[in-house]
Parts: C-alpha cells; structure tokens; sequence
C-alpha cells in the first residue's frame, strides 16, 4: 500500500483554485456558438447581460456557459436537450445562447461570474468544491459501484442534499450530469500495476482529492488548468493525464498519448447550476421551467455519455491506443488513506460518505 500525507481539508478545498472540468482543444468549427474564444488563463468578461428580471415582458437571455468541446456529451445535451426544451416550454420568451469551449472562460471564472449574475447557468465539474465541500466527497476513490448505484445516490436524497445549500454561496443547484470514471493515460508505457505508475508525470485538476488520490497509488502528480492540458502532454510538460473515455476522445487526446490503464480510479460530476441571483429574480413559472429542463437534460446527457463510451474506447483503439485493464484491488487499497484524511479534515461529511456508499 503507498500511504502519502494527503491534505484535504475544507482549507485546501477553500485555498486552492480547482479546475476539474474537461475542455479540450477546440475543433475547427463550432455548431454551438459564434463568438470568438477568448483566452481562458484568465478571467474573461461575460457578454453585457440583458435584462432577465421577471415581467421585464422582454424575451429573457440565458448565456450557458461550458468548458467543454462541442462534442462532449455534457455540451451537446444542453443544446440537444435543455435548449429546446425551455424556448418551447416558455413560448419563446427564454432564449438560450451556448457558449461552450470556455468561450467565457474557464471554470473558476465562470464560477465567480455566476456568483455575480454576469452569466446565467453553466455546467460545472467539483470546481464547486471550492465554495461548497459536500461537493468534494462525489471525488473520493472508488465510491460508486456501478452505474446503478450511481443514479440512485444522483437521482434521489443524497444528490439534492449535496446541492441544497448552494444558494447560500450565491448558486442554485439542479442535477447532475456525468463527466464519467476516469481512466490514466501517458505517453511512455503500458500501466498493469501500481509499479507502472512510478515516477510518471501525470496531470490532475487543480481539486485536493484528485491530487491526493492519484498520489496515493504513485504517480508523480502535476497541477494543470485544463485548457492548457494538450499542449502540455504535446510538449512533454506531462507524460500523461486522467479522464473519461468521452474527454480523452473529443479532446483529442490520443494524437499525443499512447497508452491508456483503464483505472475506473474516480467518476467526475458535472452539476447544471445557475445564478442564484438571477434565478431568484424569476417567476415561478420559469423557475420550473428551468428546474424541469435541467432534470430532463440531466437523464438525456447520462444516456448519451454511456452510449457513446465503448464507441469512444473502440475509437481510441483504432487511432492507435492501448488499452490495458490492471488488476484494482491493489488500487483500492492504495487509496484508503484518501478516506482516512478525508474524514479527519471532514469530521462533518463522514456520515454523508458512508451513506453514498451504502446506499
């Protein structure tokens, strides 16, 4: 077992600027939005915002915000899915303008200007950590079993009762979309062991668990902002990296990685938020609209992502990757200390945990 002193306290959560998400290099053409990315190394202005306050009797203008590619399953089911269904259901008086790419632009900074009502509803990885910590036991190690297990801790209790005190921070939580298990990916060996991990340079986001998690079994981690991921694996700033199938493909990933371990290490959430100081400032009746939408897109974008996986590894495959399946019982037991340092920073969360897991 490989035990590290791994700190991650509400402290770290609330010091250190997460950026779990998955953007990518964007592709050529976007079907989603217009305007021109800008460079997400740093805070971007939003869009002047229209007037959205409730009988205003002018059409009211979401600005969704994501940092994912086009193609990514969480960015396509808030077009395919979320966008129709409010411009239907509301007559035409919300209108839904998608910018994903981190067009507007990274996480943390959509964040803030969600806090601050400069941007409406994004999508956003445990980057909500760093404002609500119940947000970070969703990172924990091997918490999920199966993907049944999964949906019922996300669709019932427990998954509103993460969310619920969002509007405290300035947010308002929906439901959760999937940013799937993750998987490691490098550019130098085959992985089939914990061995196999020594002394690689691996890129986590900037959240504590990640970080402690992917020390633990023995990798040489390496904070990155996502956006700035591709050309550090194509420069050799990394050897490697971790994310779902999805991320790994429409990221493009396999032109500057060989090797994939197919760790199932973590599963990544993304959470459909809004401006809680937009939201308020609605009626009912769009409020609902909203809250409606966000639960159809939440079912619609989990169908996609887990229709589309075995497409995306075969595509892996195809475009040269190797895929091997290590034995994780190994790996679980590396990542126990996880736990233990979490509970002992998160006295208050344990229960929570240990109801996930039992649920």
């Amino acid at each position: 077992m490989i035990k590290k002193s791994l700190s991650i306290g509400v402290t770290s959560v609330l010091s250190i600027a997460l950026l779990a998400g998955c953007g990518s290099k964007p592709p050529a053409s976007s079907p989603v939005a217009q305007p021109q990315q800008p460079s997400t190394d740093k805070k971007e202005a939003a869009p002047a915002p229209a007037d959205n306050k409730a009988g205003s009797g002018d059409v009211i203008t979401i600005k969704f915000a994501g940092a994912n590619p086009d193609s990514h399953p969480s960015t396509r089911a808030i077009v395919e899915k979320f966008k129709p269904y409010v411009e239907e259901k509301s007559g035409g008086k919300i209108k839904v303008e998608v910018f994903g790419n981190a067009q507007l632009g990274g996480e943390r900074d959509v964040l803030e200007q969600l806090q601050l009502g400069q941007i409406e509803m994004s999508f956003l990885s445990p980057v909500l950590g760093n404002v609500e910590p119940k947000i970070n036991a969703l990172d924990l190690p091997y918490l999920f079993k199966d993907y049944e297990h999964l949906d019922s801790v996300l669709d019932g209790e427990l998954g509103q009762e993460i969310i619920k005190d969002l509007p405290e921070k300035g947010l308002h939580g929906f439901a959760y979309m999937e940013n799937g298990f993750r998987q490691i990916t490098n550019s130098k060996k085959p992985i089939n062991s914990l061995e196999d991990l020594k002394g690689l340079k691996i890129r986590v986001p900037e959240a504590p668990i990640s970080i402690a998690n992917l020390k633990s079994i023995g990798a040489n981690v390496v904070t990155i902002a996502f956006p700035e991921v591709y050309p550090a694996l194509q420069q050799g700033t990394v050897d490697g990296q971790e994310n779902a199938y999805p991320t790994i493909t429409s990221s493009k990933f396999y032109e500057v990685q060989k090797y994939v371990a197919e760790t199932n290490h973590m599963w990544g959430a993304h959470v459909i938020v809004a401006s809680e100081k937009w939201f308020s400032g609605l009626s009912p009746e769009f409020q609902k609209i909203i809250e409606d939408a966000s639960k159809e897109t939440s079912k619609y974008q989990r169908q996609i992502f887990r229709e589309g996986e075995k497409k995306d590894k075969q595509e892996l495959i195809d475009k040269g990757m190797t895929i091997t399946t290590p034995d994780l019982e190994p790996f679980r037991k590396a990542v126990e200390p996880v736990y233990e340092e979490f509970f002992k920073n998160n006295p208050d969360l344990e229960d929570l945990v240990k109801r996930i897991r039992g649920n």
